[in-house]
């Protein structure tokens, strides 16, 4: 008789939010958003059909029901990290480069870019693998990652690749069919994509020294994907990353429709095991990825 489970990531994230007491920590482990971990934490108690934590003010206290299910669930966890760390990572192949990154980053950074690595450096295959999750590094077969984040993870070296730099955009069509006399009107009359739970569009605001109206309309969305692809459909402004807008400001698709940008900490980071980029062909992925950013995107043929 098959074994009826909860869904598992629902587990993993109770099982980080119970050891770290903290949904933003865990979201920061687990490489995704801290709505993500309430999300799923909320699929479990739906599941099994009581709650497991306390929201408080001071952060999330686990119930007695939760504190139950932790004793249970936490050396499970343990075990199978220990079953793991038994089984060794097959030889890495010379020619090989392995990166873990987000979806955002690998489809409107380097996707663009693969032909023109492929040119400069026809000797070294890459291997693109995505995920939402932060990849432990230590355990899985990638000889770098470039992960979203403040650049604060246990046990690697990190190193920002760009300025965190956040673009106002939309597309043109948007910026016509909204009547507005002024930047303030514009993004009071507006929908708002918010990525995330951090609202760097308070910091913007200063910056820009408007005054964002409470009511005025906010679209929360956890990937920066989704928030391009709102933006290009004509159904929202957005604050976006610049390495990830520019090639659309570049070819007509977005405007920014403020001159005004901030620069914030969150960003995307080089993050690696010490001494993982002594191995030369690392090293030549790495060095590229940071003379790209102030690259210009290669045009294709229609």
């Amino acid at each position: 008789m098959p074994r009826s489970l909860p869904p598992l990531n629902s587990v993993r994230a109770f099982e980080a939010v119970a050891r770290l007491q903290s949904f933003s920590r865990a979201a920061e482990e687990l490489g995704v958003t801290q709505g993500a971990i309430s999300k799923q934490v909320l699929l479990l108690e739906d599941y099994i059909g009581m709650r497991l934590f306390e929201r408080l003010p001071g952060g999330p206290v686990l119930t007695g029901r939760g504190v139950a299910l932790h004793e249970g669930v936490g050396p499970a966890f343990a075990t199978l990290s220990n079953v793991f760390t038994r089984f060794s990572r097959r030889p890495t192949r010379s020619n090989i480069c392995r990166i873990s990154t987000l979806s955002s980053f690998a489809s409107q950074f380097l996707v663009p870019r693969l032909s023109k690595f492929e040119r400069l450096f026809p000797d070294i295959e890459l291997e693109i693998l995505t995920s939402d999750r932060v990849v432990d590094l230590s355990r899985e077969e990638v000889d770098f990652s470039v992960r979203f984040g403040n650049g604060e993870w246990d046990g690697v070296v990190s190193k920002p690749l760009c300025p965190g730099r956040m673009i106002p955009v939309c597309t043109p069509s948007y910026a016509k069919r909204i009547s507005a006399n002024s930047t303030e009107e514009f993004v009071n009359k507006s929908r708002r994509a918010q990525v995330f739970s951090n609202n760097e569009w308070a910091l913007w605001a200063e910056a820009a020294n408007i005054n964002i109206l409470p009511e005025a309309k906010v679209f929360i969305i956890e990937d920066f994907l989704v928030a391009m692809k709102a933006t290009l459909e004509d159904q929202v402004i957005a604050l976006l990353p610049d390495i990830v807008v520019r090639q659309y400001i570049e070819n007509g698709r977005m405007i920014r429709f403020c001159d005004i940008d901030i620069t914030v900490k969150r960003t995307y980071y080089v993050a690696h095991l010490p001494n993982a980029d002594q191995r030369p062909i690392v090293r030549t992925v790495m060095d590229w990825l940071y003379q790209e950013i102030t690259a210009p995107v290669e045009k294709t043929s229609s």
